[in-house]
Order: structure tokens, then C-alpha cells, then sequence
């Protein structure tokens, strides 16, 4: 009996040794996890360049545009200025936002030259607001187009800046309206008189 009874305890002591060494193994598994996953979440960031604030400030130049007339004659321009369906519109709190287009049936860039994706779809929304800029009647426009791709029917859609063309061209076309109709207005009243 004797001789069986070291043997036990002998295994007992490699199988201690075993458990810990385990243990160990585990617990530097579990350390070197936890640095690889902070290391790769944070390591994006430190090679990203902060955007200038001259980029943001041109960013939202193109977006928006301050026109000096009345709010109710921005809010007809804009209106036939907009040749998209209309979801949504509330005049007291200033926002239009058009339904969905398909690019195919929207705005296309005159030097575009191949058809756009049929995936790409976008909408647009107005804000104006209105305000008084040195005792003049100024209304500001801002315009957000969200343009979206759908790469699949299962995943999610992908968002795409806009290269502000559609933009520029809209904030025209409101001025050229607000012109035509300050015009009419002019000569409204010289016959009149």
C-alpha cells in the first residue's frame, strides 16, 4: 500500500502544476485579447487627420444660403424651384423634405457620362429660416441632400457625401425666382401708378 500512496500524491502534484500552469495560460489569453482589442479600437484614431475648420466652414457654405427677401416669397421660390414629390412640409416650423428619388430620375451632373447606379437613391431636405440681416428682411436656406446606397436587400444602407452640385444649382434657381417675381412685383406697381 505503501507504494501506491506516493504515486497518487505525485499526480496530484503534476496535476496542480498542470491546472495552474492552464490557469496561467488563460489568464495571459485573456490580457493579451483585451490589449490587441483596445490596441485596434484606438489605433484608427491616431492616424486619422482632423478635419480643418475652413473645410467645415466651406461644407456648410454649400449647404446653406441667406437670401434677402421674405420668408412667404423664399418659401413660393423654393417651391417652384423643387421638381421632386413632396413627403413631408411644415410651413410654421420651415422644413420640406422631398420622398426618395432614384438617381436615374434625379439630378445628374452634366459631364456625367455612364448612368448611375441603381442602387443610389437620395432625398432632400430644406430648412428656412427666417430673420432680419441690417434691418433687412434676410430668410436663410439650408439644403441637406442624403444620398444613400443600397448594395443589397440585406444590408444596411451606406451613405455618400454629396459633391454639392444639386445644391449650387437649387440655391440659383431660388435667386432666379425671387428676381423674376421681385421684377413682376416692380412693374406691377409701375402701371399702377
Amino acid at each position: 500500500m505503501r507504494s501506491f500512496k506516493p504515486q497518487l500524491t505525485l499526480r496530484t502534484r503534476q496535476s496542480n502544476t498542470d491546472s495552474h500552469f492552464l490557469n496561467f495560460i488563460k489568464k495571459a489569453g485573456r490580457f493579451t485579447l483585451l490589449a490587441f482589442f483596445i490596441l485596434s479600437t484606438n489605433s484608427c484614431t491616431l492616424f486619422e487627420k482632423p478635419e480643418d475648420p475652413k473645410e467645415q466652414v466651406l461644407k456648410r457654405a454649400i449647404k446653406q444660403k441667406v437670401f434677402y427677401a421674405s420668408y412667404e416669397n423664399v418659401w413660393r421660390a423654393l417651391h417652384q424651384v423643387i421638381r421632386y414629390p413632396i413627403a413631408a412640409e411644415n410651413q410654421d416650423t420651415g422644413i420640406i423634405e422631398t420622398e426618395y428619388i432614384k438617381s436615374v430620375d434625379g439630378f445628374l451632373p452634366p459631364d456625367m457620362t455612364k448612368a448611375p447606379s441603381p442602387g443610389l437613391r437620395y432625398k432632400l431636405v430644406f430648412t428656412v429660416a427666417r430673420g432680419k440681416l441690417n434691418n433687412r428682411d434676410a430668410t436663410r436656406v439650408t439644403m441637406d441632400k442624403r444620398i444613400e446606397i443600397l448594395r443589397d436587400f440585406f444590408s444596411e444602407p451606406e451613405l455618400v457625401p454629396s459633391d454639392g452640385l444639386e445644391e449650387k444649382v437649387t440655391f440659383y434657381r431660388i435667386e432666379r425666382e425671387l428676381a423674376i417675381s421681385e421684377a413682376i412685383r416692380r412693374m406691377n406697381e409701375g402701371v399702377a401708378l
